[in-house]
C-alpha cells in the first residue's frame, strides 16, 4: 500500500465523487451573493479551486478570475480556466489586489488550527482591495454525522476501485476521510483527507482577532442566517478599513 498525499489520486476518479454536484446551480448561488459588490469586471481569485470545476461555471460570470490549489493534479486536471497556480492558500504568492476572493467546498476546514486560520484571513485581507469581500463556506459538526453515514462507500471507476472511511472524533472536532485505491495495474494507494471542525462561534471569535470582518452568514445554499445548528455556514467577510493590518 503506498501513502499517497492528498489529493494526489483522487484526480483519476474525483469527477465521478462529485457526479451529483450542480456546479451551475452553485455558482448562480454564489453570484447572487456577490454581485451587489462586485460587477463583472471585478478581479477574482479562487482558493482551493481543485479541477476548476466549479470555475468552469463562475468565469460565465467573472471572466478575469485566477484559480489557485495546493495540488497540482488536481489543478492540472482540466483547462476550464487559463489562469492556474499552484500554491498554498496560506502563502499567496501574489502583489495584485482582488475585489473578490472565495473558496468553496469547505476548503476552509482544511486547515487545522485557529492560528493558521488566523494566518489565512491575514493573507487574505492584504489582498483584497479596499471595497473587496472574501466569501467561503465551512461545515459544522451536524455535517460531519450526516457524512459518517452517508460517505462510508465502495465504488468502481474505470478499471479503478476505491472505498471510502468516513469518521468523526467530536473531542477533537477531527474528520477523516480515507481512501483506500486500487488502479487497474493492480498498485494500491491509501489518501487520508483531514479536516477541522470548528464551532460556529469560533469562526466569529478568530475573524475579530482580524482586520476583516463579517457581513453576512447563510446556511450554505441559502439566504437563511446561519447557526450554530447548521449543516453548512457560508461566510461573506469585508475588510474593516481602520484596522491595523
Amino acid at each position: 500500500m503506498i501513502k499517497a498525499k492528498p489529493y494526489q489520486v483522487i484526480p483519476l476518479f474525483y469527477a465521478h465523487l462529485m457526479k451529483g454536484i450542480r456546479y451551475d446551480k452553485w455558482a448562480e448561488y454564489l453570484y447572487e451573493i456577490v454581485r451587489k459588490d462586485c460587477p463583472k469586471k471585478s478581479k477574482v481569485l479562487e482558493l482551493a479551486a481543485g479541477d476548476c470545476s466549479f470555475a468552469k461555471y463562475f468565469v460565465k460570470y467573472y471572466p478575469s478570475i485566477t484559480v489557485t490549489d495546493l495540488s497540482y493534479c488536481m489543478l492540472s486536471k482540466n483547462n476550464y480556466i487559463s489562469n492556474k497556480v499552484c500554491c498554498n492558500m496560506l502563502y499567496l504568492p501574489f502583489k495584485s489586489r482582488y475585489d473578490l476572493i472565495y473558496s468553496n467546498f469547505d476548503s476552509i476546514n482544511y486547515i487545522l488550527s485557529g492560528k493558521l486560520l488566523i494566518k489565512l484571513f491575514s493573507e487574505v485581507s492584504l489582498l483584497l482591495n479596499d471595497d473587496g469581500i472574501f466569501v467561503f463556506d465551512v461545515s459544522l459538526e451536524n455535517n460531519s454525522y450526516i457524512h459518517v453515514k452517508k460517505n462510508n462507500r465502495e465504488g468502481k471507476y474505470k478499471g479503478l476501485t476505491y472505498r471510502q472511511t468516513s469518521t468523526y472524533n467530536p473531542y477533537s472536532g477531527i474528520h477523516l476521510n480515507k481512501f483506500t485505491i486500487k488502479l487497474a495495474n493492480g498498485d494500491e494507494y491509501s489518501e487520508i483527507h483531514k479536516e477541522k471542525i470548528y464551532s460556529f462561534d469560533t469562526y466569529f471569535k478568530l475573524i475579530n482577532k482580524t482586520s476583516l470582518y463579517v457581513v453576512d452568514c447563510y446556511e450554505a445554499f441559502t439566504f437563511k442566517p446561519g447557526n450554530k445548528n447548521s449543516n453548512r455556514i457560508q461566510f461573506i467577510l469585508k475588510k474593516n478599513k481602520n484596522a491595523e493590518i
